[in-house]
């Protein structure tokens, strides 16, 4: 059984599909990577398995439960954390 599976993952922004029908399986004990260009939906994706994102359609699972019913922060505690920000937080100074 795959760690981490996606299976037929879709995500719709109004008419606009960002991810379509993604089908994805990584083994434990394994190092993966997402690669594409600009606006292919990595990203998108990444938000649909930390679950800031509920996918229209498909179905993801870790270590064999299903992902979508969760909240990020349950996975977090379990130590989970698939997805860094490729975006540092904005940090506003007062000027000297």
């Amino acid at each position: 059984m795959p760690l981490l599976a996606a299976n037929q993952v879709t995500k719709v922004f109004g008419g606009l599909t960002a991810v379509n029908r993604v089908d994805l399986e990584i083994e434990k004990k394994t190092i993966a990577s997402l690669i594409g260009p600009n606006g292919a939906g990595k990203t998108t994706f990444f938000n649909c398995l930390t679950g800031l994102y509920k996918p229209e359609g498909g179905e993801l699972l870790f270590d064999g439960q299903p992902l979508i019913r969760q909240t990020p922060r349950p996975n977090h505690r379990a130590g989970h954390r698939p997805h860094l920000s490729e975006h540092p937080p904005i940090r506003h100074y007062d000027s000297p």
